[in-house]
């Protein structure tokens, strides 16, 4: 039975990080609303408690109010400020991306593809000034070379 509970509290919890992703949430009302309808039994309090816990904050809407954010990671940022920094070029082909860097920067490289978990990279592979990462599907390979241009765009 603790099992369980403890499934549904995860549960809930990933519920509640994808909701406030995707709309502008407000209020916990909101949220406890949207768990409701999705089949989660759940009050003002308990949804308090995953909001600390996830460590949700309110951040202002430009037209006004707020909505609940789950705060960037610091470390996340600094990588990425890194990985712009560094990267010198990035090619593919077939399911592989090759990602040139400024030398001693391919595990930095390499450890913000990895944190980001994107769902088409199988690995990454790094060596001095190079990073290999592997694609599992070809047909994904130029759409994720992209993304990782935009995230080094300051540096290509």
């Amino acid at each position: 039975m603790a099992s369980e509970k403890q499934s549904s509290k995860n549960s809930r919890k990933v519920f509640i990080e994808t909701v406030i992703k995707e709309n502008e949430i407000g209020t916990q009302n909101e949220i406890v609303s949207l768990l409701r309808r999705a089949g989660y039994e759940a009050t003002q309090a308990t949804v308090s408690r995953d909001i600390q816990e996830l460590g949700l904050v309110k951040e202002q809407l430009p037209g006004g109010g707020f909505r609940y954010v789950k705060p960037p990671d610091p470390k996340l940022q600094k990588l990425r400020t890194l990985f712009a920094e560094a990267v010198v070029k990035i090619d593919c082909s077939e399911n592989f991306i090759v990602i040139h860097t400024l030398s001693g920067s391919a595990n930095t490289a390499a450890a913000l593809i990895d944190r980001i978990s994107h769902s088409e990279v199988m690995g990454t592979i790094a060596g001095d000034d190079t990073v290999l990462i592997l694609i599992k599907h070809k047909e994904a390979t130029e759409r994720v070379a992209e993304e990782l241009k935009k995230l080094a765009d300051t540096a290509l």
